[in-house]
């Protein structure tokens, strides 16, 4: 018999948690009651199957168009995945893993995780709600910690790097499906219909078309990289998956980034001698047929999206005057406050649509590019605590990678690039998937490091011993 107390604090946790919400309706009290019997079951079988939680991490970074009103918030899959996570994790203990090795940058992470609540707390406007705001991003930052407890030797990072992999590809794919069946039969599941004036936007069961874009084009850049390594089937079938995903976003942003990593990766691998011109062949292949099948349909609206695009005037395209009114109009709240910022997630307390002049809409909005949004809600200390974080990783990634051609590192490398490209004109920091890829870019220079210490060690000991 299960010792019942964990699920009883569980109980008395939701209930305060609910009492507390702003809904403190019926659907409150149902989820009081059932709530922490389904967390149970799911913490019992998470506790059995620690794989089971990675691939719900994972999963659930893709899926974050999904939502249910709980005690007054949205709670999307990536916030359920983390907190089951969280729960599992204990129960774990008796499998005696290693402890976690650590390095500055999760200092430096946790810093930046701390500078989120204390700028929600003291600087807001309303702080309830960006203090709130500040949990959840909390929430979606903690998978990087729990992958890397998790992905403690080379064997358990690969299985968690195949799974993201597959996630990259089954969400392209959802994407695809939706694409088609909007054309063919008007539906609208996955779609944004008039998200870029008549024409519609594929989400998938991602957050918003620019989002499907960005994953999926970082997703094309690792199938990519693995397939030229290890030339599996699979691998190849995947990379045709994501490029037409990336494709069908009609994402700009996403199409310019896969074309700067996918370069990148060439010249470094013309610099390393270990361009295979066969499996490049393949590669080119598989991607001129999809172009076969997918650019018909796509032509058109491509025409229409690029089309918009005037240099002279950037009224002439909605969406690009829509980000440059919003990142001018943050300037105002960064000046303001510098140091600390405004708040997590605050600019939409600040500024609405008829603010900026973009219709008479109350409804607040949104900053839609990395830099301007982190220095907004978390000031200077803030901006300086993430990039400091992925200085160090990105110059610890580049470090091993000169000793030794990792194709996982390097492909995990490039779809930064990817994700640092896209995020000028979308943002992605708030949501669990970008923190999923960088937690196992975390675990892989973990192991890598560790893994080239010991060749090191038993090196220098085997020169000892023959002198």
């Amino acid at each position: 018999m299960p010792n019942p107390t964990p699920l009883l604090f569980l109980m008395a946790s939701i209930l305060v948690w609910g009492l507390l919400s702003e809904d403190s309706g019926a659907a409150t009290v149902v989820a009081i009651v059932i709530l922490p019997f389904v967390t149970g079951g799911l913490v019992y079988f998470l506790s059995k199957r620690p794989i089971a939680a990675v691939v719900a991490v994972v999963a659930a970074g893709a899926m974050a168009r999904l939502y249910v009103d709980l005690f007054g918030m949205k709670a999307r899959p990536e916030h359920f995945a983390t907190v089951l996570f969280c729960l599992a994790l204990p129960f774990w203990k008796r499998y005696q893993w290693p402890r976690p090795r650590w390095a500055l940058a999760d200092l430096f992470l946790v810093l930046y995780m701390a500078a989120n609540l204390l700028s929600s707390l003291i600087m807001s406007v309303d702080p309830p709600k960006t203090f709130r705001w500040a949990m959840q991003q909390v929430l979606v930052i903690l998978p990087y910690f729990l992958l890397r407890i998790f992905c403690f030797d080379r064997e358990r990072f690969r299985k968690a790097f195949n799974i993201l992999l597959i996630v990259g590809a089954a969400q392209a794919a959802i994407g695809v499906f939706c694409f088609f069946s909007n054309l063919a039969f008007d539906t609208e599941f996955g779609m944004e219909m008039g998200q870029y004036g008549a024409i519609p936007g594929t989400y998938g069961v991602d957050y918003e078309a620019n989002i499907l874009g960005a994953i999926s084009a970082a997703a094309f850049v690792m199938m990519l990289v693995m397939y030229l390594k290890e030339r599996r089937p699979i691998l190849l079938w995947g990379t045709a998956v994501t490029f037409a995903g990336m494709l069908i976003a009609l994402a700009r942003s996403a199409i310019v980034a896969s074309v700067i990593a996918v370069g990148l990766f060439a010249i470094l691998s013309i610099k390393a001698g270990l361009i295979d011109m066969s499996g490049f062949k393949r590669v080119v292949g598989a991607l001129l047929v999809t172009c076969m099948v997918i650019v018909p349909f796509i032509i058109p609206l491509y025409v229409d999206r690029f089309s918009t695009i005037d240099v002279s005037d950037i009224s002439a395209d909605d969406d690009t005057a829509f980000r440059v009114v919003a990142l001018v109009t943050a300037m105002d709240g960064i000046t303001a406050h510098p140091i600390l910022g405004n708040g997590t997630s605050s600019f939409q307390l600040l500024v609405s649509y008829s603010d900026m002049d973009l219709g008479d809409s109350d409804k607040g909005t949104w900053i839609s590019n990395t830099e301007l949004r982190v220095l907004h809600d978390t000031g200077i200390v803030g901006f300086g605590l993430l990039l400091c974080f992925l200085g160090n990783l990105a110059w610890r990634a580049v470090k091993i990678l000169k000793q030794e051609w990792i194709a996982e590192l390097l492909a995990l490398l490039l779809a930064c690039v990817v994700y640092a490209i896209t995020f000028q004109a979308t943002e992605g920091t708030l949501m669990e998937f970008f923190w999923v890829h960088i937690g196992l870019l975390g675990c892989a220079i973990s192991v890598y490091e560790n893994q080239l210490k010991q060749a090191n060690s038993n090196s220098n000991s085997s020169g000892n011993a023959y002198t």
